[in-house]
């Protein structure tokens, strides 16, 4: 018979065991909604569904989120609507010149973005806790706070989407990494390129209006067909009818189709490298110079009229407009086309702050397919790449063939989304072992993936609002419950239910 002495040691030891494997329970990493499913769908309650496919040489990377109510500018004829942001900070006329719209009232693109940890050069805590060790930790470059090496993946639904790539950067305690070196012919819009981004800078001088008047110095190619048969219709911005656009906030939520290049203007890219011609702009400083014989207006390195690059300039738009690379009638006329069809706008036509290019790089090695569903408000974005591409910048992702597990780290920008503008989700997992978080799915060709029949992750996203800006240094004070175990016990053992419970 047990004394009452070991029949309280006995029940102790019950009580015990049951409360390991509640608290086992609570701390399992799995903050899935629906792990698996059939059908291409995001559940309910989810907000992101994420999926990883492989094949022998290439991997893929699939999101779908559900764009949000706009909120942002306030007040403004945008608002409550659902729409795809595939504008990224248009230009409008000041009363000087072409320029950003004021701050406050400005409109951005949707992105999303996501980092891998390198498995040879592991960042300390970023398995466990993500975002919060890399970007947002108080600091206001994007680089780590400790020695490490992530490979960075950004897609931006106005800069790069259209031309159907992303920006691949690194980020190392130092700096983000890009393409450092400024090559042909990249470097004729600015002194130096380095990657897909935006740089409108506005003409000046006299002898015409385009330049009294500041115009940007690159409009798109009227006139001109592009892939699919579409025309683009007037130099500037046009909204969903073709017709020039003057009001954004009430015609951009509006364009609900991605089909349409309305956004991007490529003033230069290698042909060779991609064969896919998406040039679709005029160079109105090359305009200028064969209309008027001027170069004032060009940056430095291009008024050089004896120079390689000044040669190489001219002969490129020169073919690019069918255009002779000496004073022209023809020149004088679409410059003062141009200008009349700004004036007949009213002076409120608008035009793209989105200038990007392509040359051969290791920062163009991610090709990008995308769709927005209108009725449901949702974005598909798919994002390719090489396993291992070779370069010292890029992670290696080969050895998801061998079981390898890989943590990534997953935000999305919701332009104009006031308080979930910039949502993130806690690190996730992924690889092909049974016990990630997503399963990675080993197919025969990315590019033919039957995404509705592979794996999936979906969760809810952590508002931007729900932790202070400098993100480690409150979650290491003893304000945060957790801050002792932060990089050690990764976030979602404490979190999951508010996560899979958010509103």
């Amino acid at each position: 018979m047990y004394t009452v002495k070991a029949k309280k040691r006995y029940y102790f030891l019950v009580f015990i065991v049951l409360f390991l494997i509640v608290f086992m329970s609570s701390c399992k990493d799995d903050s899935s909604v629906t792990p698996t499913e059939s059908g291409d769908v995001l559940n309910p309650n989810a907000q992101i569904k994420m999926q990883v496919a492989f094949d022998a040489s290439n991997v893929a990377f699939r999101f779908k989120w559900r764009s949000q109510p706009k909120t942002m500018p306030a007040g403004y004829g945008n608002n409550g609507k659902i729409y795809p942001g595939q504008f990224h900070d248009m230009l409008k006329h000041n009363g000087t010149r072409f320029d950003r719209l004021p701050s406050g009232t400005r409109m951005d693109e949707d992105r999303v973005t996501f980092m891998i940890e390198n498995i040879s050069q592991p960042v300390q805590g970023f398995a466990a806790s993500g975002c919060f060790v890399s970007c947002h930790s108080g600091m206001a470059s994007h680089n780590l706070d400790n020695a490490g090496f992530l490979d960075h993946w950004h897609w931006r639904g106005g800069r790069s989407s259209p031309m159907n790539y992303a920006e691949d950067a690194a980020v190392s305690e130092v700096e983000r990494v890009r393409d450092l070196t400024g090559t042909p012919p990249t470097k004729f819009i600015r002194s130096g390129g380095d990657r897909l981004r935006e740089d409108q800078a506005a003409l000046a001088g006299t002898g015409h209006p385009v330049l009294e008047n500041g115009f940007p110095r690159f409009l798109f190619n009227k006139g001109k067909t592009m892939s699919g048969g579409y025309v683009i219709p007037a130099y500037f911005l046009t909204n969903e009818a073709g017709v020039v656009m003057t009001d954004p906030y009430t015609q951009i939520p509006e364009i609900k189709s991605l089909d349409v290049n309305r956004s991007l203007v490529v003033v230069y890219q290698n042909l060779n490298f991609d064969p896919v011609n998406k040039v679709n702009s005029i160079d109105l400083g090359y305009l200028v110079y064969v209309a008027l014989g001027i170069t004032s207006h060009l940056p430095a390195h291009l008024q050089d009229v004896n120079s390689a690059d000044f040669t190489f300039w001219t002969n490129y738009w020169s073919t690019e407009l069918n255009l002779p690379t000496t004073a022209s009638t023809q020149s004088l006329t679409k410059l003062d086309e141009i200008y009349q069809e700004w004036v007949s706008s009213g002076n409120s036509a608008m035009t793209t702050r989105s200038v990007g290019f392509i040359y051969e790089s290791d920062q163009h090695d991610i090709t990008s397919t995308r769709s927005f569903d209108a009725a449901k408000g949702e974005w598909t974005v798919t994002l390719y790449r090489k396993l291992s591409t070779g370069s010292v910048r890029d992670g290696d992702l080969s050895a998801l063939q061998s079981g390898q597990k890989y943590t990534l780290s997953v935000a999305v920008h919701d332009a104009g989304g006031a308080a979930i503008s910039h949502d993130f989700c806690f690190p996730v997992q992924f690889g092909t072992a049974e016990d990630v978080h997503l399963k990675a799915a080993s197919v025969s060709n990315v590019q033919n993936a039957q995404w509705n029949t592979l794996p999936s992750y979906q969760t809810r996203f952590i508002r931007q609002s729900s932790v202070p800006r400098t993100y480690k240094d409150w979650l290491v004070s003893g304000t945060h419950p957790g801050a002792g175990l932060f990089n050690d016990l990764p976030c979602l053992s404490c979190h999951k239910e508010e996560i899979l419970n958010a509103p």
